[in-house]
Parts: C-alpha cells; structure tokens; sequence
C-alpha cells in the first residue's frame, strides 16, 4: 500500500478535529496506515495518569469525515464510546 504524505497529513487534520471535537482534556494521537482498517492510538489523560487506546478505523471514514456528515457522526460516536475513559473538558 503506497500513500502520499499529502493524504497522510489531510487524515492526521481531519482526525485532529475530530478528537478536538470530543473536547478531550489532554491527548496525542498518532495514524498508522494498514491496507483496509488502519489504526488510530490515542493517548489519553484519564483520572489516574494517562492510557493508551489503540482504534481500528475504515480508511474511507477518515477520508471522507471531514466533508461527510453520516462518516463524521459514525466516527465521532464511535470514538466518544472507546475514549469514554478519557478526561474531557470541564467548563470553569
């Protein structure tokens, strides 16, 4: 499988929207491109330190997540279920 570094950078902006939109307190993120389902690690600030969770995700779905309302809604309540763990953004 041969990906460019443009698609590779515009799949790491989309998914960086969308874990923002999850309003998660503290994390980093890292793509990594398989043939079909690639896989999304998410390190997360949780209530005793910090966890990783590792996400398979059609590469469709983040291709097309950012300009496809049902792939950003599949994603989006997908990835609040699997990082409910993580601490989210409180309002002061």
């Amino acid at each position: 499988m041969t990906i460019s570094s443009a698609e590779l950078a515009e799949i790491r902006e989309v998914t960086s929207k969308l874990l923002d939109e999850l309003q998660l307190e503290a994390y980093l993120f890292e793509v990594e491109p398989r043939d079909e389902l690639w896989e999304l690690n998410v390190e997360c600030a949780i209530d005793n330190g910090w966890e990783t969770f590792k996400l398979k995700v059609n590469k469709d779905y983040f291709q097309h997540a950012d300009d496809d309302a049902v792939f950003h809604h599949l994603l989006i309540n997908e990835w609040r279920e699997a990082l409910s763990a993580c601490k989210v953004k409180t309002s002061k």
